[in-house]
């Protein structure tokens, strides 16, 4: 960089062109100070020569990108022509602009260095320093579908690319006569030319297909280049093909196989529903943001089939580890039941949530019995009580009880038919986080924790200005690519934010002012 500066410079040239106020003016003026070039050092190996481009704007420039969603031969454009852009990243009127390949090299660095999630981290810590965030932080979580950027295929289209793909890595030439014979129908650009309204055409097309994957997949053994595609392909086979009990052959799969591959371009993708109409093909965006000055504090991006409750403890230690102690976490239902519960307690917080409902049918729900788990007993709403245990396991293995009723006080009781289904007696199945589930159904009736649940709306603002920054669809392939997106839409959401509460210091203020 010139000492005695330049005539051409930004600040010297069309610094009163740029819109006060803007994200450009806001970067230019922080950019230089939050995002330095020694951060990415790590990126790039000693003693090899320097990046023809300063990392550190190019970091800028990604967030530019994110800020106007941009692709990279437009954001190459912008960094040529936009004084907007040339601003931002404090580059002369005459500098010639960043390469489009430019844009694609260094995000594959970022991504292998995870330097977006240090960057974002950076912001936090420069709302912690700012002394922004008060005592006992109650922060927000949500989460929101993440369209997916590979294309969604039927099981035919599936077998099919997943077939080509384990060609390529195998190589064509290593392969019999024979087998070659067979997989040439679909080593092209389109399915197989058959009568696909005829469904005998469609199950024979099947069998083929499936011994030909299968003949392929004997054939591509102790081969590590191809490992990664003969997995994916033997993965379709086992989750979306069956044999039929009657006959013995090949059939499309009855119902659908768990955490199953929907995209050979991005296997990643999932199947998601975010509510019983709401079904999408894609990710998950994970976030959690303090209540009061709405910064964001974690981000993570998960399967589409995940569940949310899931990532609630892990957004809660990324947060801590950028300085961060949160003390509750509000949520949703989502995040009500006994496993999120405990998990966000070991992380040094506790969930404010409604407890999922116990349903029963037409008959007395669980939470219609008073249960003491410490006993353990329950009494019915006839006011019958038992303490009746017997051993049991959950769904996940673990060890827990079930409390049985008297069968001769249930076959006379009033309240049966709204009870019992059945000639047997009542069970009540014990939750091995009951006692939890309890505490939390009864803290739901106080008035702080009412107050508390409606500020919980607050952070469907956050994700729909997230959304807004691009983390409604993927813009590459991939779940880490996608969480690169997500990273870099919560730096931008939280640099407007941290300057919004004047989280920077008076030279930069001076410097946005001249």
């Amino acid at each position: 960089m010139n000492p005695q500066g330049s005539l051409l410079a930004p600040d010297q040239l069309f610094s009163h062109l740029v819109s006060k106020g803007s994200f450009y003016e806001r970067l230019a003026a922080v950019g230089p100070e939050l995002i330095a070039d020694e951060d990415f050092a790590d990126m790039y190996a000693d003693g090899v020569g320097r990046p023809s481009i300063p990392p550190s704007l190019m970091m800028r420039a990604l967030l530019l990108a994110t800020k106007d969603g941009t692709a990279d031969r437009e954001s190459a454009r912008r960094t040529r022509v936009d004084l907007d852009w040339k601003m931002a990243l404090g580059l002369p009127a005459d500098h010639p602009g960043i390469g489009a390949t430019t844009f694609s090299l260094f995000r594959a660095r970022v991504v292998l260095h995870d330097a977006d999630q240090a960057l974002f981290r950076k912001t936090v810590r420069r709302a912690v320093e700012a002394k922004l965030f008060p005592r006992k932080v109650l922060a927000l979580i949500d989460s929101s579908p993440v369209l997916g950027a590979g294309a969604v295929s039927d099981t035919y289209e599936l077998l099919r690319k997943a077939i080509g793909g384990l060609v390529r890595a195998v190589g064509e030439e290593v392969l019999s006569k024979a087998l070659r014979r067979k997989l040439k129908r679909y080593l092209k650009d389109t399915k197989p030319d058959i009568d696909w309204a005829n469904p005998d055409a469609r199950r024979a097309e099947l069998r083929r297909m499936v011994e030909a994957s299968r003949r392929l997949l004997a054939a591509a053994p102790g081969r590590p280049e191809a490992a990664q595609a003969a997995a994916l392909l033997g993965a379709i086979v086992d989750q979306d093909v069956e044999l039929d009990p009657d006959t013995g052959e090949p059939r499309i799969r009855h119902g659908v196989a768990p955490d199953r591959i929907v995209s050979v371009a991005d296997p990643e993708m999932r199947h998601g529903r975010k509510s019983q109409s709401g079904r999408f093909n894609g990710h998950k965006l994970h976030l959690i943001e303090e209540e009061s000055t709405e910064i964001v504090l974690a981000v993570d991006v998960g399967p589409g089939n995940g569940s949310d409750g899931d990532h609630a403890a892990p957004l809660v230690e990324q947060a801590a580890e950028a300085g961060v102690r949160i003390t509750e976490v509000v949520g949703d239902m989502a995040y009500g039941d006994g496993d999120t519960r405990a998990e966000v307690e070991a992380a040094g917080a506790r969930i404010v949530a409604k407890v999922p409902p116990a349903p029963n049918g037409r008959f007395f729900a669980k939470t219609e019995f008073t249960i003491d788990p410490g006993a353990p007993s329950a009494t019915c709403p006839a006011g019958v009580s038992t303490t009746d245990a017997r051993p049991t396991t959950d769904r996940k293995g673990r060890p827990t009880a079930y409390l049985v009723f008297d069968g001769r006080v249930c076959a006379t009781c009033p309240l049966r038919s709204r009870c019992v289904k059945g000639r047997g007696a009542r069970t009540i199945t014990l939750n091995v986080h009951e006692a939890r589930l309890a505490k939390a159904r009864a803290e739901l009736e106080r008035p702080s924790v009412k107050r508390k649940l409606r500020r919980r709306a607050v952070v469907e603002r956050k994700v729909d200005h997230l959304k807004d920054l691009g983390a409604r669809k993927a813009r590459y392939r991939g779940r880490r690519k996608t969480k690169l997106q997500a990273f870099l839409a919560a730096t931008v959401a939280n640099l407007t934010r941290l300057d919004l509460l004047g989280a920077f210091t008076p030279k930069e203020v001076a410097l946005v002012a001249a």
